[in-house]
């Protein structure tokens, strides 16, 4: 499908590969590491999960999960670019989605109809409570940009629990919108927000390195990340076992927390 969410998703992974140079690990077929069929709909191929590899570069690993489903008007893309596992600098991610909604389904939509949600976030590698110098450096610089965002005309706030909020950062921006606004402010807001991650990643935060209160950063983003990625706090693993069955998804939660690279099955 060619929508909005496609054209964010793609023009920031692009940017991401090509600034960093990242290389794609192919699937066994030299396609996708892991293409999507929705058993649901038939065996109906709906899209893939995509790795790279960063080598000994500041990224480690980026995974993007992309699945159209027109049957359904559904396009869903994500993308996580995880930095090396003892990196001081936050993790990026950004969703970027298009639905159509039958009416009665959403109750933030309830008249249903075609609607854009986006997630958009640094995910810090520290605690944020006891570390101003990090947040004075990775988070403060983008709350003009989320203040903006949240307030523009035509964007209204996703509906996430508070264990959700709580594992990501305090400068989410997790929105539902309309097309006007996904296409000028979301698509401004992820701009900003991609060139400030891509510059802490260029410069490292060495600065403010002895300034910083952490525990081992591999062993938090790997805590991190297993809440993340867990069906308990996150239901979108529900509707993804029924598209595509619990044992592709169960891979692909492997694969997102997993913080090596890891060879196509």
């Amino acid at each position: 499908m060619d929508t909005l969410a496609s054209k964010l998703s793609n023009k920031t992974l692009d940017q991401i590969v090509e600034h960093f140079d990242l290389n794609e690990v192919k699937g066994t077929a030299g396609g996708d590491f892991l293409p999507l069929v929705a058993e649901s709909f038939g065996g109906l191929p709906v899209g893939g999960l995509r790795v790279w590899d960063g080598g000994d570069g500041p990224i480690k690993k980026m995974v993007y999960i992309g699945v159209a489903v027109d049957p359904i008007g559904m396009d869903s893309h994500m993308i996580f670019a995880f930095t090396q596992p003892d990196s001081l600098v936050p993790n990026f991610t950004l969703d970027s989605v298009f639905s159509t909604l039958p009416p009665g389904m959403d109750p933030i939509m309830p008249e249903g109809g075609e609607t854009y949600a986006f997630h958009l976030d640094l995910l810090p590698a520290v605690d944020l409570g006891v570390n101003l110098p990090y947040m004075e450096k990775c988070f403060i610089p983008l709350t003009d940009t989320q203040s903006k965002c949240k307030e523009f005309d035509g964007i209204i706030p996703a509906l996430l629990s508070s264990a959700q909020n709580a594992i990501m950062s305090p400068w989410m921006l997790a929105q539902r919108s309309d097309t006007d606004a996904y296409n000028g402010i979301v698509f401004e807001s992820a701009q900003t927000y991609l060139d400030h991650w891509i510059s802490l990643v260029d410069n490292g935060l060495d600065d403010i390195a002895d300034k910083v209160v952490s525990t081992d950063p591999a062993t938090r983003e790997q805590q991190n990340r297993a809440l993340i990625f867990s069906r308990e706090l996150d239901p979108v693993w529900q509707k993804i076992d029924m598209m595509v069955g619990a044992e592709t998804s169960d891979y692909m939660i492997t694969v997102l927390r997993n913080q090596e690279i890891e060879q196509p099955r």
